[in-house]
This record gives C-alpha cells, structure tokens and sequence, in this order.
C-alpha cells in the first residue's frame, strides 16, 4: 500500500492540473482546486501512518522516511490552506481586475504543477531526481510570479530564473562530485540513491566530498534564499500573487533545504560533522546578519515578509550547523514553525493589500478598523515571527539558541541575539503601524470574506498550539526525523 502511494501521490496535483482545463467555470475551479489539495492532504496522512508502523518506504527512485515526512506533511497543509484561501481571494482579485476570467484555469493548473514537483523534490531518493525536480519548481513557479503581466513581476520572474538557474547549477556540479566519490569506492553504488550512498559515505573521499558539499550549498542554498545567493527572493514574493506567496516561502524553500539536508548527512559521515557544522554556520549567520537592515529599511509589506524568510531561514541552517539532537531537532521544528507562519503572514497580508489596494505600508493604516479579523491574524503572524512567546517560533528559536551554547558558538550566539532583537523592534513597529491608527482614505470596508479567514484560522490555530505544546504525534516524527540526520 505504503509503496504505491509514492507513486499515487505526485498524480494527485498533476492530475488536478489537468483537470482545470474541463472548465471555465470559477466556482468549478475552486472544488477541483480544494478536492485536489485534500485528497493530496489524506494519501500523504496514510502514507505518514505506513512510514510510523513500517519504516522508511521505497519504490523506484522514490523514498520516503521520517526526514521526508515532516516536509511532506508541511507541504499538504499548506497546499490545502492555500486552495481554501484562494476561493474568497479569486473572487476578489477578479472583482477589482488583478485577474482575468479566461485566464483563471491556467492559473490554477501552474499551481498544481508547482506542487507536484515540489512533491517529486521531497519524495526523490535519486539525487539526479532532486535536482530535475528543483528545476521544474522553478519553471513553474517563475510563470506564476509573473503571472499578473506587468513590468515588475516580468522582472521579478527574470530575475528569479536567471539567479536560481544558475545558483542550482553549482548544485548540479555538486551532485555529480559527490555520485563521483560514491561511484569510486570499492563496491561503491551504481545509481545516484541517496539512502544507497549512505551506506558507502564513511569510505568516500573526504576531498571530493568537502568540495561537492560547498557547491551543493551555494546551489540549493540559493533556490533556499540564503544570503549572498537570495537577491531573487524579495523580488519574487513581493510580485507574485499572494497565494503562490505563500507557497513559495512556506514550502518552496523548504524543500530546497531538504535538498541541502540530504547532501548534508553525506557529507558529515565522510567527512565529519565538523566540516559541514563550519560551512553550515557561516551561511547561516550571513543570511540573519544580511536580512536585518533590509527589514528595518522595508516599505512594501510583502517584501518585508520576503526578508523575513532570508533570515529564517538563516536560523534554519544555524540549527543544522549547531548540530547534535538539540540543534537539529530545533531546525526541523522552525522548518514546520516558520512555513505554517509565514503562510499566514502572507495571507494576513494579502488581506490589507485587497483594502488598501497598494503594499505599501505607510499607505496601510488602521487595518483593524478596515478587516479587524485579518488584522489580528496578520499581528499573530507577525508576533510569532518576531519570536514572542507563546507563539510556535519562539519555541525552536529558544531551542536552536540552547544547542549553539550547548556547543560553545558563543561568537554566533551573540552576533545572532543581536540581530534578533533588532528584527524584533523592526516588525513589530512596521505591522503596529499598519494595525493600529486611523484609516487611511484609500481603505475599503468591504465584509471580509469567509474562506481566506477559515485558512487562517486553521493556520493560526496550528501555530498557537505548537507555541503551547508539541504533540506526542508531532515530537515522535521530529525525534525520528533528528536522527535520521544524526545517526
């Protein structure tokens, strides 16, 4: 059953694609679009219990382990999240003319495209695989970011394809390098399989390895928006519609942290876990120290959020580098923590971009009194993200910070506290801004519509009880996760 499924499940949103194109209907539209994300949403659930009773799962050049199922499940929630929005936000993106009628069924068929090679990247256990299907999220997702047609979303679109394209062919030579030293050792692997390299990484050339390794890095590390590679990223979230927002830095980028994962697990068993804490922790700390003025300096609303993921993602890999059970179970759960707020974040803000209809945030004033219910889930998001307890986020930035001490990477930790404190006074006084006060003239006091707050309920409500507990459920997979990267 559990085997099968690795194959049954990328049909699901390629299927869906295909369906958008029997009808022109927008309300038809949106049930495909909903009944495809949830039947994704279920299979990836029994798929999950196989996994937990089981074990890992493997079919062809698909796989599935604990590892996979945390960006797996993160991936259908949003998705489904994402399709709920997207009904109230359709209908009001045609109303005002952001959308054309006869150009909604190619929408919706680019962003179940989209998720299925994002699903393909986090199912593929031939690193060959990984890399195609990294490359097909960008062709798919650049026509979105693109998709309303003008001049700065054509440049954003530009923008990303040449930078990500580039930045992933660094990924490419890395992946040949390390299949090279794999492919070398004596009775090394004939196939470009992750779970077969691992059994031969301890005998492979460390050399080699250190070098595919950091190329691995700058490659998925740009597709990740790690700083210096992550210029596409604020350009891309900023342009594109906020659904696909939310997609891309929710689970977009988190699956090109998988990506780098995997490689990572290769590395530390070849080459030790010293090596590739050290390479881990400057990208990672570069990305926080780099993210911080652009926040502060920020007047659109959508590329602030966009900055937001640069740094988080930052703390991510920080989490990885700092390493040991701490360490990286702290880097999955902020995987999870910040994917599930920033979606709604982005929602929260797509919600004042619809009433004020500009993202510019010195426009955006007195939302509460404009969309009270948006307004407070966009300041729950942005709570979170500042790391105020007892939001989600600051529950694995408190444990990321407890393995650096743990580990004496005193200079990090305090270079990190630094830039979190300033990011911290920096949202919270651009969010406050654009709650509270008095209405602007350009706002509209349209009722809110039902489906983009039932979507942000259902993420808030996640993100609030993984601030207050981690279910047994959720810990148990993290923990297993934890060690398949640890040993």
């Amino acid at each position: 059953m559990a085997e099968t499924l690795l194959w049954v499940i990328p049909l699901v949103p390629t299927v869906t694609a295909l369906l958008m194109f029997t009808t022109r209907d927008r309300r038809i539209l949106s049930a495909i679009d909903v009944g495809g994300s949830t039947i994704l949403a279920v299979l990836a659930l029994v798929l999950a219990r196989e996994v937990r009773v089981g074990g890992p799962r493997a079919l062809g050049i698909f796989r599935i382990d604990d590892l996979g199922l945390v960006f797996l499940l993160l991936l259908v929630v949003l998705t489904l999240a994402v399709s709920i929005y997207t009904v109230g936000w359709l209908k009001q993106a045609l109303a005002v003319g952001n959308m054309k009628a006869e150009s909604v069924r190619s929408y919706f068929a680019l962003v179940h495209a989209f998720v299925a090679t994002m699903v393909v990247t986090v199912l593929a256990d031939n690193l060959g695989v990984l890399w195609i299907a990294m490359e097909g999220t960008t062709i798919t997702s650049a026509m979105l970011v693109g998709y309303h047609g003008h001049q700065h979303g054509l440049e954003a679109a530009w923008k990303y394809i040449i930078v990500t394209t580039i930045g992933i062919s660094f990924g490419l030579f890395g992946t040949v390098l390390v299949y090279a030293a794999a492919a070398a050792v004596p009775g090394g692997v004939a196939a470009m399989s992750w779970s077969a390299i691992m059994k031969v990484a301890p005998g492979l050339d460390p050399s080699i390895v250190r070098i595919g390794f950091i190329f691995v890095m700058v490659g998925y590390g740009t597709k990740a928006g790690l700083a210096p590679m992550h210029l596409w990223l604020p350009d891309a979230h900023s342009q594109a519609p906020t659904p696909v927002s939310a997609l891309l830095s929710g689970v977009l980028i988190k699956c090109a942290l998988l990506g780098i994962i995997r490689f990572q697990t290769i590395a530390a068993a070849a080459c030790g876990p010293a090596f590739t804490s050290m390479v881990l922790v400057v990208f990672g700390l570069t990305s926080v120290v780099v993210a911080t003025p652009f926040i502060l300096a920020q007047r659109d609303v959508k590329r602030l959020l966009g900055y937001h993921s640069v740094e988080h993602v930052g703390i991510v890999v920080l989490g990885l580098g700092f390493g040991g059970p701490a360490g990286t179970y702290g880097a999955l759960l902020h995987v999870v923590n910040h994917g599930v707020t920033k979606a709604l974040a982005f929602f929260g803000a797509g919600t004042a971009i619809a009433r004020y209809g500009t993202r510019d945030m010195r426009v955006i004033r007195g939302l509460f009194a404009v969309a009270p219910i948006g307004a407070t889930f966009l300041m729950l998001a942005a709570l979170s993200l500042a790391g105020v307890p007892p939001f989600s986020i600051f529950v694995s930035e408190l444990l990321v910070l407890r393995a650096g001490i743990g580990h004496g990477h005193w200079l990090a930790i305090g270079i990190f506290l630094t830039m979190v404190a300033v990011i911290f006074a920096g949202i919270l006084h651009h969010v406050g801004a654009m709650a509270f006060g008095r209405p602007t003239a350009a706002a509209t006091r349209e009722p809110e519509a039902w489906s983009p707050l039932l979507a942000m309920l259902l993420l808030a409500a996640i993100m609030i009880l993984l601030g207050i507990t981690i279910p047994a459920s959720v810990d148990g997979l993290l923990r297993r996760a934890t060690g398949v990267i640890v040993g």
